[in-house]
């Protein structure tokens, strides 16, 4: 694999001239100069100042200005920028996190500071979390929505570059502090956060010194309710023996599970940046730039899982096809008290500068690196079961609820004589009736996760332009190239184990002893806040001590970390990347000119993987022994390369119009999840009985000694008297993806119609080839799976040749998408102080994922119909008032399989159990509303006050359903509440 090694050469360039400082109007730069911080007064001027600096750029962007005291209207880069046209927004536990640009996910955004990529060690896609970069540290945020050649093409929906502060873009010396405080409804604490950032210019203005400090600390508490995030909803009939007379009515379509979830995070976010900039002569400019980042997340969650996917064939009791009611035995009430602790850093540093040489050439150049790191090295959870319970459940358009119930109930509802599977019910060891306080709840598994991930990114960046001042056509060229290294590793180890099944690991100590059997009732309980959580929980002190105590038997089970938990997540790859590019700029008249070029771009990509099957069942008690499978799979690697072409037009023909048009291509390359290779069977894996003249003989089950084996030397390959279910859930990576690579064609025109009246107008189309989607409840074999599964290694199970199976979810490349839409843009100033601010996108867009996963075109997956942001406001001289509105219609995150196989499969009984467009998951509509005022006090003094979700937003998540779910089903709800923060912006200097 070559290594891209320019940083020598680029030293070389550094030390042959001096650099060149003019400022001049921008010509496409990744690093463009009309960013600079304007100091500005008020909103009206902001947007003016914005407005302007979009103006003058040569590719269509949006940018986000700073009001007068060096602010900006939201307190992370994520909810700054949803306020942007054709910008969307996805928000975790309350708070912005990552941003779609036209429709598109974060996976198609790339995410630059002051010009060069950004690693980031979370999730294990490319998304780059903003929530962690505070505003305070940054001089000035922009979208760019058409790409030049100069810039970095992997984005088709756009890049958001964030540039640190510097002292030669404010021009000025400076000190500004913030002091501010934050309130959530739900927690009711008052959380501090303070920032201090300033400039400073010496040696007549040839030194400039820009930095920031930041801390915050936020505590929230975030209700949500969730199905299983994998497991599908299943179809269900009664079938328990002792029903007065056999089923005939329609199946209902019911949740794999309920969860009731209350998460109190304790975010604190620690940032700094620092900026050196040296310009000894006119034509000189020397910087270094560093950033750091640190965010740590004390999360403590409460989670109340009612699982009615232990009710399993002959455990189904009664349904009601009319209202969604189901009932259920051998079913579980589980309570789960999570606590982890994370800390993300990210840190980012470039050396560079630019030399001029004589009139014409003009060489850039800069060394960038980036690292991210994650950390949770001791995640931890007790869970307290009861099993064996009898449960009634309701789901329908858009809810689910469960209750653990009396079995007598169900009896009476379904005409049973008697109920099996539901002795966990009552008498002095069982559920107690109305009790919040489950004191026979059983303390029956500890959970250890120690999870780290590591992102390492070098760039390098060399630019030559040779300007042409005396041509009339040509003004100048521009070629250069880029050069990338990365490298991600992912370890995470986990140990999850009965306590009472492996005493041994408390060598003796008697306390341990005692606690590995423990019942809830043992410890101090609390109630939590959550409305849909039924039954009080273990405090955070006694589950700190339970785990303190019982820890080792967690880590005496795998002391080696081989077990399936351990190995099924990690991964190490690497991905190299070089481009070149070629373009210039054509002076086609007094009032138009085009940019025209091509860039070069090469990916090689190699990973590492498992294939990991979990295999306790036959486990003995008390000894370290593991019996998980996990196999290396075949290091995967791919490579590709291809050009990109572009065409960029601007024409103003009168002072207060602009048109441009574009014509560009762009790629994006796989998540790092998505291309990885791995393969694991989720949760316990099922076998099923093949012994013709057994009692069990065509029973399935992931408890083989339910369906007559007695060892595991039963399941073997050898034996062939049991084989792997088909109806494992299999999870796949794919690393046979390839790029996505889109045609894009914008156009736009705006009227500046004066300072008090702005109006735009963009149209958009993009042709994407080969576009990636998640998909869920692909039936394949083996023989047709994209990553070849290394079952041949594996003795202790028979996996029948060509068996297809059910339920296998990966991504995979779709053949076309399409995406078009419009950007209108509106704002007005009165002379009565009240002003308007408004943008909205309207998209639509088709896709064809290939009539292997579905028969008919979707919707593509992140896309958002409509996004309107709406500021209602009023201001003068000393006070600012605004009522911000922001919606996004319905998005869809995931599909489900519906081949026309599966449609035939399905055609005889008419219920479509194959085909399965009903597991759809939408993320549905949005409408936040905030508030924001501020007085100013004096010429350094700003006070300011925010309130945020005044709408008491939700966010909303179904599977779509069908008839036999009576509408949607849900799939995950968050209720993050209401916040204001107050504060005052002190400007010393």
């Amino acid at each position: 694999m070559p290594k891209y090694r320019l940083l020598p050469f680029v030293i070389a360039m550094a030390s042959a001239g001096q650099l060149h400082a003019q400022q001049d109007a921008e010509t496409g730069d990744q690093a463009p100069e009309a960013l600079e911080e304007i100091v500005v007064q008020g909103v009206r001027q902001a947007e003016l100042n914005a407005l302007e600096r979009e103006r003058n750029k040569d590719t269509f962007s949006s940018i986000i200005a700073t009001d007068d005291m060096g602010n900006f209207a939201d307190q992370n880069v994520a909810e700054s920028l949803q306020r942007l046209p054709g910008v969307t927004l996805q928000k975790s536990e309350g708070e912005g996190k990552y941003v779609n640009v036209r429709g598109l996910g974060p996976g198609f955004v790339s995410v630059s500071m002051n010009g060069n990529e950004l690693a980031s060690a979370g999730a294990d896609d490319r998304s780059v979390a903003l929530d962690a970069l505070p505003a305070d540290m940054l001089s000035s945020i922009e979208v760019i929505k058409s790409l030049t050649p100069d810039m970095d093409l992997n984005s088709i929906g756009g890049t958001v570059n964030v540039n640190t502060i510097s002292a030669f873009d404010r021009k000025a010396d400076s000190v500004k502090m913030k002091v501010q405080s934050n309130y959530q409804s739900y927690k009711g604490e008052f959380n501090p956060k303070i920032s201090l950032n300033g400039t400073h210019l010496f040696a007549d203005d040839t030194i400039g010194v820009g930095y920031s400090l930041s801390y915050e600390d936020r505590s929230s508490v975030v209700y949500q309710v969730q199905h299983h995030s994998d497991s599908l909803p299943r179809y269900i009939t009664p079938d328990v023996d002792t029903l007065a007379e056999p089923y005939e009515g329609e199946p209902n379509l019911i949740p794999f599970r309920y969860e009731a979830r209350q998460e109190d995070a304790e975010r604190t976010r620690t940032s700094g940046s620092l900026d050196l900039g040296w310009r000894p002569t006119e034509n000189s400019e020397y910087f270094a730039k560093f950033s750091y980042t640190e965010y740590q997340d004390l999360d403590v969650a409460m989670r109340e899982y009612y699982r009615f996917g232990q009710a399993g064939s002959g455990d189904i009791v009664y349904t009601d096809n009319q209202s969604g009611l189901f009932g259920l035995v051998d079913t579980d009430l589980q309570q789960q008290f999570f606590i982890q602790d994370g800390t993300s850093e990210t840190t980012a540093f470039s050396l560079g500068g630019k030399n001029h040489f004589g009139e014409e050439w003009t060489v850039e150049y800069d060394y960038a690196h980036s690292e991210g790191d994650w950390t949770k090295p001791d995640g931890r959870r007790v869970q307290f079961r009861a099993r064996d319970l009898a449960m009634l459940g309701v789901a329908g358009p858009g809810y689910i609820k469960g209750q653990v119930v009396d079995p007598d109930v169900l009896e009476a509802m379904s005409g049973s004589s008697t109920l099996p599977q539901s002795g966990g019910y009552g008498g002095l060891n069982g559920y107690q009736e109305g009790e919040r306080r489950q004191n026979n709840l059983l303390y029956d598994n500890i959970f250890i996760e120690d999870s780290f991930r590591n992102d390492t990114l070098d760039q390098v960046n060399i630019d030559f332009t040779r300007e042409f001042a005396d041509s009339d056509f040509l003004n100048y060229i521009k070629f250069g190239a880029t050069a990338k290294e990365r490298q991600r590793d992912r370890n995470k180890d986990r140990w999850s184990v009965v306590p009472g099944d492996y005493t041994n690991g408390c060598e003796g100590d008697e306390e341990c002893l005692q606690l590995a059997g423990a019942r809830l009732g043992d410890f101090a309980t609390f109630t939590p806040d959550h409305p849909d959580i039924q039954h009080d929980f273990i405090t955070y002190d006694e589950a700190e001590r339970l785990l303190d105590i019982t820890t080792p038997i967690a880590k005496y089970t795998d002391p080696l970390r081989t077990g399936q938990d351990s190995v099924k997540d990690d991964y190490t790859l690497t991905e190299d990347t070089a481009a070149a590019y070629l373009m210039a700029e054509f002076q086609l008249s007094e009032k138009s000119s085009l940019i025209a070029g091509v860039r070069w771009a090469e990916t090689e990509f190699a990973s590492t993987g498992n294939l990991s099957i979990r295999n306790d069942r036959f486990e003995v008690a008390n000894e370290a022994a593991v019996l998980d499978i996990a196999v290396p799979m075949e290091g995967a690697s791919s490579s590709y390369d291809d050009f990109f072409p572009s065409l960029h037009y601007r024409y103003e023909p009168r002072e207060d119009i602009l048109v441009r048009a574009a014509l560009w291509t762009s790629f994006t390359r796989p998540s790092f999840s998505e291309a990885r290779a791995y393969a694991d069977f989720s949760g316990r894996i099922e076998v099923c009985n093949d012994i013709p003249d057994s009692a069990n003989y065509g029973e399935c089950s992931d408890r083989p000694t339910d369906i007559g084996a007695q060892s595991l030397d039963d399941l073997s390959a050898d034996t062939q008297n049991f084989y792997v279910s088909p109806d494992n859930v299999i999870n796949l990576g794919n690393p046979t993806l390839t790029a996505m690579t889109s045609v894009n064609f914008d156009t736009s025109i705006s009227w500046y119609a004066s300072e008090d009246l702005y109006l735009q107008a963009a149209a958009f189309y993009k042709d994407i080839s080969d576009f990636i989607v998640d998909v869920s409840g692909v039936s394949l074999s083996f023989e047709d799976m994209p990553v070849t599964i290394p079952v041949n290694q594996i003795s202790e199970f028979y996996f029948p040749p060509n068996q297809v199976y059910n339920d296998v979810n990966l991504t995979t490349n779709g053949e076309q998408a399409k995406v078009y839409g419009i950007e209108l843009s509106y704002s007005q100033y009165f002379d009565t102080g009240l002003f308007v601010q408004s943008n909205m996108t309207l998209i639509d867009s088709t896709a064809d994922v290939g009539e292997t996963i579905r028969v008919e075109e979707i919707q593509l997956p992140n896309q958002a119909d409509t996004t309107v942001n709406l500021t209602l406001g009023w201001e003068n001289d000393d006070i600012s008032l605004r009522l911000i509105g922001n919606y996004r219609s319905k998005v869809l995150e995931r599909i489900g399989s519906c081949s026309q196989a599966d449609i035939d499969a399905d055609a005889a009984s008419g219920i479509p159990e194959n085909c399965a467009d009903w597991s759809d998951v939408y993320d549905d509509d949005t409408l936040g509303i905030d508030f924001k005022a501020t007085y100013q006090f004096n010429d350094d003094i700003q006070f300011y006050f925010d309130a945020i979700n005044l709408s008491e937003d939700k966010s909303f998540k179904y599977f779509t359903g069908n008839e036999y779910s009576r509408g949607n089903v849900l799939f995950e709800s968050e209720d993050f509440g209401t916040s204001y923060q107050v504060g005052v912006n002190v400007q010393f200097m």
